[in-house]
């Protein structure tokens, strides 16, 4: 039989072969990409189980700080550092060595001074301004007065390494909310550098899509943390450094394209470093004026109203009343307490001043509706608030320093 009678049989089993080999391989092609993508679904699965699991937790631990009481604590100085012309630092630890609570980038303590030469017991508020991961607490304080019942000036004249401060804390509604992948923007000006320096500190710990620090100053010896923040643009790429100074050293001159820039910022310059101002969330510290400027500008420029976020610790300067308000009726204040009834002077701003007019005893700190030391039970009536208060109250509570009657009212005081 002539071998040419089996070449189309060959030719066939060739091509049998062929397919089935090319299928064998496809089928291990497949096989090879389907490993693949079960591996890549893995691995994005876990990445969120990661993600939801950890926006889980922060918000677990956010809730179980701004849930607990605020409480009192008997501290001592272990440090004191000299940050710049008129700022100090002070590193706190519990008296009996125990661990201090947690608390949240941003948050503060209320500071008391004790009465002295027949002085009364004075408090304020001043951000914690370091790592909450630290054994310590530290607080830099600015010597803004030379009164002598100012609690920064005793402070900074008085206490030193070794000595005892009672403070009550940690507090406040101010701070990092954002665990998820958002653009987070700090602004400060002045001592305001204080909360957004453990803000820093946690946004360079999470996956975020981008972090920007402006800190306005106003020159060299008034820089507090400068050094730090000039350490962080270098050693961490992702946060975005911008320091502003109001009067360079003579002879010197900013760039735009140097971590320190002459002048102030402004919104636009802001606006300007975000990618997304939809997805941006704005902290802002700084004397109130600024505050206030600075966030109406930044909504002008397309931020989320609801996003731009501050606190105030000092008492602004309130405006004086137009004519036909302060005409109004008057309204009674009882203070159950001091048993005494008086009527309310509507050329009062808030009904904190009146009672310390008036010779009741309520303490106060920030004046502000952030600290909530002059928090007292509404016992009847209802109160009128002036200032949206910063302070989380409790059923009954109203703050004095941001809040006047609204009616007649009976106060547990």
């Amino acid at each position: 039989m002539s071998p040419w009678t089996f070449a189309p049989t060959l030719l066939l089993l060739a091509s049998v072969i062929l397919l089935l080999f090319a299928l064998a391989r496809s089928c291990v092609k497949s096989g090879l990409q389907n490993r693949r993508l079960e591996r890549t679904n893995a691995v994005q699965t876990q990445r969120w189980d990661s993600e939801i699991s950890g926006a889980l937790q922060h918000a677990y631990i956010t809730l179980a700080v701004t849930e607990r009481a605020a409480e009192w604590f008997s501290t001592q100085v272990v440090r004191v550092d000299q940050e710049s012309a008129d700022v100090k630092s002070f590193y706190l630890v519990e008296t009996s060595g125990s661990p201090l609570p947690r608390f949240l980038p941003g948050q503060h303590l209320l500071i008391e001074r004790p009465p002295l030469d027949g002085l009364p017991t004075e408090f304020r508020c001043y951000s914690l301004s370091d790592d909450y991961q630290q054994s310590y607490w530290r607080i830099s304080v600015k010597k803004n007065s030379v009164a002598p019942a100012s609690v920064s000036r005793w402070l900074h004249e008085e206490i030193d390494v070794g000595d005892t401060v009672r403070v009550r804390g940690p507090s406040g509604s101010f701070y990092l909310q954002s665990c998820t992948k958002r653009h987070i923007v700090l602004l400060s000006a002045g001592i305001g550098i204080t909360p957004m320096l453990p803000m820093l500190i946690e946004t360079l710990k999470c996956s975020h899509d981008s972090v920007n620090l402006f800190a306005q100053y106003r020159d060299v010896d008034h820089m507090p943390f400068g050094e730090f923040l000039l350490n962080a643009a270098h050693n961490f790429p992702k946060a975005r450094i911008h320091m502003w100074l109001s009067e360079f050293p003579r002879g010197v001159k900013g760039s735009s394209t140097n971590i320190i820039q002459q002048g102030k910022y402004t919104a636009s310059d802001v606006c300007n470093s975000i990618e997304d101002l939809q997805r941006a969330d704005f902290y802002l510290c700084g004397p109130e004026a600024w505050q206030t400027k600075l966030k109406n500008e930044l909504v002008e420029c397309g931020a989320i109203e609801k996003n731009v976020r501050f606190e105030l610790f000092q008492e602004s300067q309130t405006p004086e009343k137009p004519a036909e308000e302060r005409k109004a009726a008057p309204c009674s204040v009882h203070f159950r307490q001091s048993n005494k009834l008086a009527d309310f002077a509507t050329t009062y701003p808030n009904l904190l001043g009146f009672a310390t007019e008036s010779h009741i005893p309520i303490n106060s700190g920030c004046r502000t509706g952030a600290c909530g030391t002059c928090a007292v039970k509404l016992l009847q009536g209802k109160v009128r608030y002036t200032r949206k208060p910063q302070f989380q109250l409790k059923t009954n509570e109203i703050l004095p320093c941001v809040c006047v009657p609204d009616g007649n009212i009976v106060v547990d005081a």
